[in-house]
């Protein structure tokens, strides 16, 4: 049987453990901060609050928290909502910033905040074209199959996110998009003269909603684009 050596010939580990101590704290702050950085804090403007999507909703809470014995009206909400979000923002930039440089350097601001609540007012793009002296025809719309010139390309998740207005209205290339489709159009058909491409909304009431207002048609976006004006 082989005989153990003395205690002082055992190996010894690389690092000692001061090291080892430092690396995972350096390794957990580094987490936590990237953590902070891509939380998505409340973003609660003034103006968002007071359009009507914003009351609906305000309202709509106030009712909920008043079911369950906590009153509060909606105009307390939404100064609470503010207050709220100033406070978190305030937060996290103190926490941050004095890294920011690093976030700036390798790119990693995005934060997102995934749907935080159903715009019960959606965008309907309409893309459209017309010949020499005749009205617009449809040629494509979402959820109609009727019209669905384009189908597979316009409703690409990546090309719906270039033409699907957000809460700030059109995407920055929603022009070069409208570029883009007059382009296919024209080609398509060479008797199109003018494409028109616009975004109706409506207001969608939820099932459960009584007496909900009347659903008409308001048109936003606007852009055309003529066969003679566009370049090759």
């Amino acid at each position: 049987m082989r005989r153990a050596g003395p205690i002082d010939s055992l190996p010894r580990p690389s690092e000692s453990v001061r090291r080892q101590t430092l690396r995972a704290v350096v390794v957990a702050g580094i987490l936590l901060l990237n953590l902070v950085e891509g939380c998505p804090v409340p973003v609660i403007h003034r103006r968002n609050v007071e359009k009507p999507l914003g009351q609906r909703e305000l309202e709509r809470w106030s009712g909920v928290l008043g079911a369950v014995g906590v009153e509060v009206s909606a105009r307390d909400l939404g100064e609470r909502a503010i207050g709220f979000s100033d406070a978190a923002q305030a937060f996290r930039s103190d926490l941050v910033g004095p890294i920011n440089p690093v976030f700036d350097a390798v790119g990693v601001h995005q934060r997102w905040s995934l749907f935080p609540i159903a715009d019960p007012e959606p965008w309907w793009m309409h893309v459209e074209a017309r010949r020499e002296g005749e009205g617009f025809e449809l040629l494509y719309r979402p959820w109609d199959e009727d019209h669905d010139w384009e189908l597979a390309r316009l409703e690409y998740r990546r090309v719906r996110g270039v033409w699907n207005p957000g809460s700030a209205g059109t995407r920055y290339d929603y022009p070069r998009f409208v570029d883009w489709v007059a382009r296919r159009a024209f080609d398509a058909d060479e008797t199109f003269v003018e494409v028109r491409v616009r975004m109706a909304q409506y207001y969608l009431p939820l099932p459960t909603e009584e007496n909900p207002p009347e659903r008409t048609l308001t048109w936003h976006f606007e852009e055309v684009r003529r066969r003679a004006e566009m370049a090759p």
